[in-house]
């Protein structure tokens, strides 16, 4: 649409919008998304809290203006009051700009056993939550609200084809996420760093020098071999038990 000075004002690109243009969002999008991440500063402290939290005014906002309402000038106001609702709606619901919950401490027998807990929700839920913010944005665009590439591409600011690329990438990260939720806590120095990987490497997403490490680690050592065999069991269970938000889960929060 040209270059910013020669770009039309919001009024004209929230006209635009309404009508279908979805580039006339993304404009919108990049004129405005900075000025609200300083906004969102004063409520999170890391660059991936801010985004999130203007990733999602953003997603409120645009819905209400492809529906017909909202502002017809000037949209930072109405994006600010927004976010500010935002932040006191989650801060009402226990405190969503800290969100995550504490994965759940493993209750085998054994130390050496994986925890891996059949509380499918809770699982996919904590492994979420450690993914990058730009990741759980587009999960749960696509997966939770059941937005098409299209519909999402204004929002993050990309293409479709880009926003179909990130949401493989998120969904495989969810599902690495998911195994490694499972890995209990070594209790040998030596076995921290193969049990930090373990659930890439179980999807076979190390680079071979470093898949090659966790698996020489895993043929000499019995306690991380069976949380090997165990990772492998979930993962063989992945197609039908995750990757998949909760249905109930609420809306992305930051961390």
């Amino acid at each position: 649409m040209g270059s910013a000075v020669d770009e039309p004002p919001d009024a004209v690109l929230l006209a635009a919008f309404r009508a279908g243009d979805l580039d006339a969002a993304g404009v919108l999008f990049r004129r405005h998304a900075e000025p609200l991440r300083r906004t969102a500063a004063a409520w999170a402290k890391q660059p991936a809290e801010r985004d999130d939290l203007v990733a999602e005014t953003f997603a409120r906002v645009l819905a209400v203006v492809r529906a017909g309402g909202g502002p017809d000038g000037d949209l930072r106001p109405y994006l600010v009051v927004t976010l500010r609702n935002l932040v006191c709606r989650w801060g009402r619901q226990g405190s969503r700009v800290e969100l995550c919950e504490t994965v759940p401490e493993t209750s085998a027998s054994g130390a050496d056993e994986p925890a891996l807990h059949r509380t499918n929700a809770k699982l996919v839920w904590s492994a979420y939550c450690t993914l990058p913010g730009r990741w759980r944005t587009v999960l749960w665009r696509t997966e939770a609200e059941g937005d098409t590439p299209t519909e999402a591409a204004p929002l993050l600011g990309l293409s479709p084809n880009s926003v179909s690329a990130l949401a493989m990438r998120a969904r495989e990260g969810l599902r690495q996420a998911y195994l490694q939720v499972q890995v209990p806590d070594a209790e040998e120095p030596v076995c921290r760093e193969p049990r930090r990987r373990m659930g890439a490497w179980v999807r076979g997403a190390l680079s071979p020098r470093r898949a090659s490490v966790v698996a020489n680690h895993i043929a000499g050592c019995g306690a991380c071999r069976s949380v090997a065999s165990g990772l492998d069991e979930a993962n063989r269970e992945l197609p039908g038990s995750a990757a998949r938000l909760p249905a109930d889960s609420p809306a992305p929060g930051v961390s």
